[in-house]
């Protein structure tokens, strides 16, 4: 049994997220909060396998909730803002999820977090990480050649937005918005893909430089970062910022916006 506790400052977001959940007999919601101190005091008390946990909690965030915690179980933000999803894994989110969830989504969430107890139990080690990334050069494009059981799939370097590290997946967005979750380590990439124009702002993400549309400064250092109209802009910290602005100093292209 998989048990799971829902942190929601909102009532109906906790039952909806509840009553997806129903259709999983294997999970078991075990207790709910809606405040960052009754889900602190809960989560020692009842150790859930996991955590659904809402970001923006009224005066607090979910990512205080992490920070005070000793242990913490495998967590999924669940927001409906998707400028987050980078500094949600830099703390190790398991998956993100935006909302309204769908019931399709959250199945995949909760076979990743089947998967992720199981690779506990087995101690700590990686399963189904059976992905191979062949780069293959082609006249004028570069290809990525992903195999996994059953499929191979072909990828143009080129439509690639951005690869962003989920725990021990990797999440290739494309510039369409379509993705590819892949049981791979972001860092694997780095020797894959070419550089420039891939760059890695952070450990948790890399760009296509060539797919930088607008770089928008931002309070405390920060930037919004946008990839095209089909994709929801990023929020950047300070640092990822600032290592995006040099390495884009020969893409003269890029312009910066300062605020207003």
């Amino acid at each position: 049994m998989l048990r799971v506790m829902v942190v929601d400052d909102e009532p109906p977001a906790r039952r909806g997220l509840k009553r997806l959940m129903q259709a999983h007999p294997d999970v078991e919601v075990v207790g709910e909060a809606g405040s960052l101190d009754q889900a602190h005091q809960l989560t020692h008390a009842l150790r859930p396998d996991a955590i659904f946990l809402d970001i923006d909690l009224g005066d607090d965030d979910g990512f205080g909730l992490i920070k005070r915690l000793d242990q913490v179980p495998a967590t999924v933000f669940v927001t409906g803002h998707g400028t987050y999803a980078p500094q949600a894994f830099d703390v190790a989110a398991l998956d993100f999820l935006l909302k309204p969830v769908e019931r399709q989504r959250l199945a995949l969430t909760l076979e990743r977090l089947r998967r992720y107890r199981h690779a506990l139990e087995l101690g700590g080690k990686v399963l189904d990480d059976t992905a191979t990334v062949l780069p293959v050069v082609m006249p004028g494009r570069r290809r990525l050649h992903i195999r996994m059981a059953g499929q191979t799939l072909v990828l143009p370097t080129d439509g690639i937005a951005m690869l962003a590290a989920e725990a021990d997946f990797t999440r290739i967005v494309m510039a369409d918005a379509r993705d590819h979750l892949v049981c791979r380590l972001l860092g694997q990439f780095d020797a894959e893909l070419p550089t420039p124009p891939f760059f890695r702002v952070s450990r948790s993400l890399i760009i296509n430089l060539d797919r930088v549309v607008r770089v928008r400064s931002q309070d405390k250092g920060r930037s919004l970062l946008s990839l095209g109209r089909s994709l929801t802009p990023i929020m950047l910290g300070r640092v990822a910022t600032t290592r995006l602005r040099r390495a884009l100093d020969g893409f003269q292209r890029v312009g910066t916006v300062p605020d207003g």
